[in-house]
């Protein structure tokens, strides 16, 4: 069985490499599905990594894509990163309460959380008439589509 501390290692991995793509997905002219797919994937695998640093259960870890919002809520009361950026403790929390809506967005673009929302199924949206492509859907969700400077939000 591989132990917890390896799973955190693989997550913080591939977060580094989704999120390097997200990256590179931003500088090119890229769909805008493509590039909120990287984003998602990016912040769920940190979450799980820090999730597993703490007392949170593997095997919910694994098979869950709740993780990225649980950890701006851990991360809101952390002591060292406080320090690190020089502001109080309600400062920390304020700037986490005001992230918190976005986070929320983008943990819930994993078609598993999306609901009825246009990414629950990622292959497309289907509807009583027709399937979509995710490349030709218009994310509307004011805060993302402001974050992405998406052109067709």
């Amino acid at each position: 069985m591989i132990d917890r501390r390896s799973w955190q290692i693989a997550f913080l991995k591939q977060a580094r490499t989704d999120w390097e793509a997200y990256q590179r997905t931003r500088q090119a002219a890229w769909p805008h599905c493509h590039r909120l797919h990287f984003l998602q994937m990016a912040t769920e695998k940190l979450g799980k990594a820090l999730l597993l640093g703490g007392h949170s259960k593997l095997a919910h870890i694994t098979h869950s894509h709740s993780a990225f919002v649980k950890f701006m809520h851990i991360a809101s009361n952390n002591q060292s990163l406080q320090a690190q950026l020089k502001i109080t403790k309600s400062q920390l929390r304020a700037d986490f309460k005001r992230l918190l809506p976005l986070a929320y967005e983008i943990e819930h673009l994993a078609p598993a959380l999306a609901h009825d929302g246009p990414t629950r199924n990622i292959l497309g949206w289907i509807s009583p008439v027709k399937f979509l492509s995710p490349s030709i859907i218009s994310f509307r969700s004011p805060i993302l589509c402001n974050r992405i400077k998406a052109s067709n939000c």
